[in-house]
C-alpha cells in the first residue's frame, strides 16, 4: 500500500513539474508512515514540508498543489487532507483493503516476499565467538539478530552469504592451551599451578578430561603438550558451538578460520600492497597504517616490534577477502565494546577504495538475566557468565529468540526468566504464538461444522465491516513495506513489535464474540461466517511468515 501511495505521489509531483506548477528539482527524502493518531487517516507524508526549502514556498501551499491535482489512476484513495504546517494524510478506500486479504490468502507463505534486493549479494558476519568456551547471552543476542535479518534480507530478494569468523589464533588460544595442561596435570597433581589468567569454568576440566586419553603429558615436551591441548580444545569448543548453534536453529554458509588466513598467503600480499600505495611506514620497529589520512584519530599498529601481527592486521585482510569474494555490501554484528574499532576498519578498508558505506557495523548492547527479581551472573558451567544454552533449556529456543529480538540491538537488554514462563499476555512469545494457535482451533471447529472457504472470494469480503477488522486489515496490509523497511534500516526487532499488535489486535477482535453472539467468526450467518474466517485465515498466514522470519514456531495447538 505505501509502495502505491509512493507512486501516486512521484506521478503527481512529475505532472506538476510538467505543467510548471512546481519547479523541476531532485525530490528529496521523505516518508510514508502509518500515524499514530486513526483520526489522521491511513497514511500520512511529510513530502511537502521536504520539499519546501526547493520550491521557495510554504509547504502548505506546496501540499495544495500536489492534492489538487492528484493522479490517482487506480483509485486508491478514498480522501486526503493537508494537515499541520503542511502534512498530507490519506484515507484509502474500503475496497482496496479488501483486496489486501484477497492477496494474503492466494500468496499464502510468499505474502510479503519481494524482489528489492535484486540478488544483491550480502555479507553478513555474525556471532564469531573465539571457540575458547561455550556461547554466552551475548552471542546468543547476536545469533537471534544476525540469523533473523539474513532470514529477512533473503526474503527481500537478497543473495546472502552467513558467515562465522573462527578467532581461532593468538593469544586466546595459547591460554585455552594452558588452562586444559593446567587441569590435566592437576589430576595427578591437584597443587600443580593454573595460570592468573586461565579460563576458570568447569568446562576446561570437561575439556581436560575429555583429551586426557589423546595427551600424556609426561611423554613429550611441555611446550607440544600445551600446543596439543590448544588444538584439541579449540576443536571440541567450535564443535559444541555448532551443536548449540543449531538447537537454535541458525547456520552459516561459510566458517572462516583465522588460523587459514595467517597460513596463506592473503595477509602478506594485502601488506604488499598497502606498501605499494604508501599506506604503510615503520616507526620504533613496528609497521603501522596511516588510517588517520581517511577519518581514524590516529595511525595503528598492524605489526609490533617482536615481529607478532596485531589483530588488526588479520582483520583488515579477513574485510579485504570479503571484498574481493564479490560482495556488494557487508554487514557485521559486533559486541558493543568494539564502538572504537568501527571507524578504525572503515579507515583501513577505504586505503584500499573500498567505500566507508560498504560495510555497516550493528553493535548489540549487554543482556542481563532476572530470575525472581534477582539479576544472575554466574552460571555453573562458564564460571563467569550464563551460556546460550543454559538459557534455552531453562525457557526454550522460541521464547530465547523472540525476546532477544524485542529490543534494539543497541539497547541493553533485560530478560526475565519468570515472565518468559507465563502462560498469559504478559509473555510476549507466548501472546503471538496463541494467537496462531486460536486460529488453527476456529478453523477445526469450521471444520467439524463442515463449513470452509470457498475458491473465489468475491462478494463476501464486503461484509467485513467492523472497526475491528478493518484494523486488522490495515494492519496485515502493513507487513510488505515493513519487511522492506527492515531490510534498509537494518531493524529486525521492530518485526517483533509488530507480531505482537497483529496478535493484539486479534484477541481483542476474537474477544468481541465472548460478549455479543453476533461477532463471533463462526456465527449463524453463513457468508458472514465465511468472510470472518478468511479473515482470520490471513492473520494467521502473516503470524506464521513473521514467526518463521523470525525462526520461531508457529503451534496449531497450545
Amino acid at each position: 500500500m505505501k509502495r502505491e501511495i509512493d507512486y501516486i505521489l512521484r506521478t503527481t509531483i512529475e505532472n506538476c513539474f510538467e505543467r510548471n506548477l512546481l519547479s523541476r528539482t531532485d525530490l528529496p527524502g521523505y516518508v510514508i508512515e502509518v500515524p499514530g493518531n486513526p483520526d489522521h487517516g491511513h497514511f500520512a507524508t511529510n513530502l511537502p514540508l521536504t520539499l519546501a526549502s526547493a520550491q521557495k514556498l510554504p509547504p502548505r501551499k506546496i501540499a495544495l498543489i500536489i492534492a489538487d491535482n492528484l493522479k490517482d489512476e487506480s483509485n486508491l484513495l478514498e480522501k486526503i487532507e493537508i494537515a499541520g504546517p503542511g502534512f498530507l494524510n490519506f484515507r484509502i478506500r474500503l475496497g482496496k483493503w479488501y483486496s489486501v486479504l484477497s492477496d494474503i490468502i492466494t500468496s499464502g507463505k510468499d505474502y510479503g516476499r519481494n524482489k528489492i534486493g535484486e540478488n544483491e549479494k550480502v555479507v553478513v558476519e555474525f556471532i564469531s565467538a573465539n571457540p575458547t568456551g561455550p556461547l554466552h547471552l551475548g552471542h546468543g543476542r547476536g545469533a537471534a539478530l544476525g540469523d533473523t535479518l539474513c532470514r529477512i534480507l533473503s526474503f527481500c530478494g537478497y543473495d546472502v552469504v552467513r558467515e562465522f569468523y573462527i578467532n581461532d589464533a593468538g593469544q586466546q588460544i595459547r591460554l585455552l592451551g594452558e588452562s586444559i595442561f593446567s587441569r590435566l596435570m592437576q589430576m595427578k597433581n591437584p597443587e600443580y599451578p593454573f595460570p592468573e589468567s586461565g579460563y576458570h569454568g568447569e568446562y576446561i576440566r570437561d575439556l581436560a578430561e575429555e583429551i586426557a586419553g589423546q595427551i600424556n603429558p609426561d611423554l613429550m615436551p611441555k611446550e607440544e603438550a600445551i600446543e596439543m591441548c590448544s588444538q584439541k580444545g579449540k576443536e571440541i569448543m567450535l564443535e559444541d558451538i555448532k551443536h548449540d548453534l543449531s538447537v537454535f536453529r541458525v547456520s552459516f554458509d561459510v566458517w572462516y578460520s583465522e588460523s587459514d588466513l595467517y597460513d596463506s598467503s592473503k595477509l602478506d600480499n594485502d601488506l604488499e600492497t598497502m606498501k605499494g600505495n604508501g599506506h604503510l611506514y615503520e616507526e620504533d620497529g613496528a609497521l603501522w597504517i596511516r588510517t588517520s589520512d581517511y577519518g581514524d584519530d590516529k595511525d595503528r599498529v598492524i605489526k609490533k616490534k617482536d615481529g607478532q601481527f596485531t589483530y588488526f592486521a588479520s582483520d583488515i585482510s579477513y574485510h579485504l577477502d570479503k571484498h574481493k569474494r564479490g560482495f556488494s555490501k557487508a554487514i557485521n554484528i559486533w559486541g558493543a565494546d568494539h564502538h572504537g574499532y568501527v571507524p578504525r576498519i572503515k579507515a583501513a578498508l577505504m586505503t584500499h577504495s573500498v567505500p566507508e558505506n560498504w560495510l555497516s557495523v550493528m553493535l548489540i548492547q549487554l543482556v542481563k538475566l532476572w530470575k525472581s527479581g534477582q539479576e544472575i551472573k554466574m552460571s555453573k558451567r562458564a564460571g563467569n557468565f550464563v551460556t546460550l544454552q543454559e538459557l534455552v533449556d531453562e525457557v526454550g529456543v522460541d521464547a530465547v529468540r523472540f525476546v532477544f529480538l524485542t529490543k534494539n540491538h543497541d539497547s541493553t537488554l533485560d530478560f526475565d526468566i519468570d515472565m518468559v514462563k507465563k502462560q498469559d499476555s504478559e509473555n510476549p512469545v507466548y501472546y503471538v504464538q496463541y494467537a496462531h494457535a486460536r486460529i488453527c482451533s476456529i478453523f477445526r471447529k469450521a471444520e467439524e461444522e463442515g463449513i470452509t472457504l470457498p475458491d473465489n472470494l468475491e462478494g463476501i469480503l464486503e461484509l467485513l465491516v467492523l472497526e475491528e477488522e478493518v484494523t486488522l486489515l490495515r494492519k496485515m496490509a502493513e507487513f510488505p513495506s515493513l519487511l522492506e523497511e527492515i531490510s534498509n534500516t537494518l531493524e529486525p526487532h521492530r518485526l517483533t513489535y509488530y507480531l505482537t499488535e497483529l496478535a493484539s489486535s486479534f484477541h481483542r477482535y476474537f474477544n468481541l464474540g465472548t460478549k455479543i453472539a453476533e461477532n463471533r467468526i463462526i456465527s449463524q450467518h453463513k457468508d458472514l461466517t465465511r468472510a470472518r474466517l478468511a479473515l482470520a485465515g490471513a492473520v494467521r498466514i502473516v503470524i506464521s511468515n513473521g514467526l518463521e522470519l523470525l525462526g520461531i514456531s508457529a503451534p496449531e495447538r497450545m
